[in-house]
């Protein structure tokens, strides 16, 4: 008999001990079904990668829910106004409707998680076809660390300020955008009517219209705002406009300063925006020793130890031969250099010229390398260029010269899809404002400064003079492997906050502006395999 209640004790504590985890197992079970079922129908942008940080972040929690109604409806609130200063469109990250109070929290975090991705690496991904270097160059992000410590009570824009881009240019563009919103906001500016072309000197109606444009954006200073004749102070702030928007400071209203005028205040807000967007893309840092080359400004500068060193301008490829934005490096220059000609200017470019012209090869100083140097053959004599069809059957060679389209320096860069920087014989260019003229390389307009400054002190001065002396093609290492990043910057401010704007030469911008459009509402995918309990 004494021992039954022992053996009904240890009965009944099986029992209990069983059942606990059994239904701590089953609550526990129904919970990550239903944080599985609310992820999976998250409108995530990059489902693979946020789905992961989700289910890592709630998997830290045990499933459990990270946001009260307050915090969340706190968090949500500040990251609209955060995300409109940091140009990005306030209205994708308003919170979807939710089911249950389990869904809610998840669309809570995925909204909080999709704003610090977006500012950390960029709303879209960095497509070469939108100014980007290439989608594998994206940046990472940890959505766990953040949405972990906004969990933890630590600010919104503390955190915000740890992810998104550190370069004083981000910033200063950043400040730009409230700006120019701001002008917006007030009415923007006035139009200024077709017509002759301004000039100075002249009494014109519309120089009243002129003067009121020119105070909107900050060139023109309100006491010179009465008057209908072009004067002196107007004219120096059509200079500045003008010296802003690349164009030639010659003070005469033509078609293209008349073009840039009448841009409308919000859309230069919004070409503001998709700047923005690119510093979302750069890496981390770029170095303190590195080149930057402004595409779409045609312009270079050499930075040493953080500080800007060198500019130059240079020439980029035109449109139907656009240069690509890349991050590569440089660690060779060739002196003297040949040119072989790619393929696609002799099919496209040669052989029509060579129809109309058999002597187009001699003149051009070119040699067929199929043939000895210097005989008749390289030079093309004998062939019927009309009875070749579209593809040039030849390899093209130009030797070293002064006439030779590379010039005396070749910048050699590190798997750049043969984009290289290069001298040029044809120096006018350079005093154009526009000079997307290439086929994509980038021509420099002083490549000896740059040769000397790269290949250290023993060559400063005396480049030149060894280029001369000696004819042959050489390659020579630089003093350092040096970064070069090739950018699409159409927007940018200067260090005393002064606005600049560049055409869209290659479309660009107007690529970017759609990506980020649609990328603006996520679809909504599915809730596969949804419980009753998760509805």
């Amino acid at each position: 008999m004494s021992s039954r209640p022992l053996l009904f004790s240890l009965t009944m504590g099986l029992a209990v001990f069983g059942w606990e985890p059994s239904a701590q197992a089953q609550s526990a079970a129904e919970t990550q079904r239903r944080l599985e079922a609310a992820i999976t129908a998250a409108p995530l942008v990059e489902p693979a990668p946020e789905g992961k940080a989700l289910r890592d972040f709630y998997r830290g929690r045990q499933g459990q829910a990270a946001w009260s109604s307050a915090t969340a409806e706190a968090l949500l609130r500040e990251a609209r106004a955060l995300a409109t200063a940091q140009g990005l469109d306030p209205a994708t990250y308003a919170l979807p409707t939710a089911g249950s109070d389990l869904d809610g929290d998840v669309l809570v975090s995925a909204t909080l998680l999709r704003f610090g991705r977006d500012l950390a690496i960029g709303a879209v991904p960095p497509a070469r076809n939108v100014g980007g270097f290439g989608a594998e160059t994206r940046n990472d992000f940890d959505g766990v660390r953040f949405l972990k410590a906004l969990a933890e009570g630590k600010p919104l824009a503390e955190q915000i300020e740890t992810v998104s881009p550190h370069y004083v240019g981000y910033v200063r563009l950043r400040d730009g955008l409230e700006k120019a919103r701001a002008i917006a906001v007030s009415g923007g500016w006035p139009t200024l009517p077709d017509g002759a072309k301004l000039v100075p000197g002249e009494t014109d109606e519309r120089v009243q219209v002129l003067r009121r444009r020119l105070i909107a954006s900050g060139d023109l200073g309100e006491a010179f705002s009465e008057g209908k004749t072009y004067d002196g102070p107007l004219i120096e702030a059509v200079k500045r406009f003008q010296l802003r928007h690349g164009l030639d400071p010659d003070a005469t209203i033509g078609g293209k300063t008349l073009a840039h005028l009448n841009v409308p205040a919000d859309a230069r807000a919004r070409q503001i925006a998709v700047n923005l967007e690119r510093w979302r893309w750069m890496p981390r840092t770029f170095g303190r020793n590195h080149i930057a080359v402004n595409i779409a400004a045609q312009q270079m500068e050499v930075v040493e130890d953080g500080n800007i060193t060198m500019t130059m301008r240079v020439v980029v490829g035109d449109t139907k031969h656009p240069t690509p934005s890349m991050n590569t490096t440089m660690s060779s220059v060739v002196l003297n250099p040949a040119w072989r000609v790619p393929t696609s200017i002799a099919n496209k470019e040669i052989l029509p010229k060579l129809r109309k012209d058999p002597n187009y090869l001699s003149s051009s100083k070119l040699q067929i390398v199929d043939y000895p140097e210097g005989s008749p053959e390289s030079a093309g004599d004998g062939v019927d260029w009309n009875a070749i069809g579209k593809k040039f059957p030849y390899r093209l060679r130009q030797p070293p010269g002064p006439d030779n389209a590379l010039g005396q320096l070749k910048f050699n860069l590190t798997d750049s899809d043969d984009i290289y920087m290069h001298d040029t014989p044809n120096r006018k260019a350079f005093g154009r404002s526009y000079r997307a003229l290439s086929h994509g390389c980038v021509r420099l307009e002083r490549p000896v400064e740059l040769g000397e400054m790269l290949l250290g002190s023993r060559w400063q001065g005396k480049l030149a003079e060894n280029i001369s002396a000696n004819r042959s093609t050489r390659t020579l290492m630089l003093e350092r492997t040096t970064p070069v990043y090739m950018m699409y910057w159409t927007a940018w401010a200067d260090e005393s906050g002064n606005l600049h704007f560049r055409d869209d030469l290659y479309g660009h911008d107007r690529r970017l502006m759609t990506a980020l459009e649609r990328a603006r509402t996520p679809a909504i995918r599915p809730a596969t395999g949804r419980t009753a309990g998760a509805s």
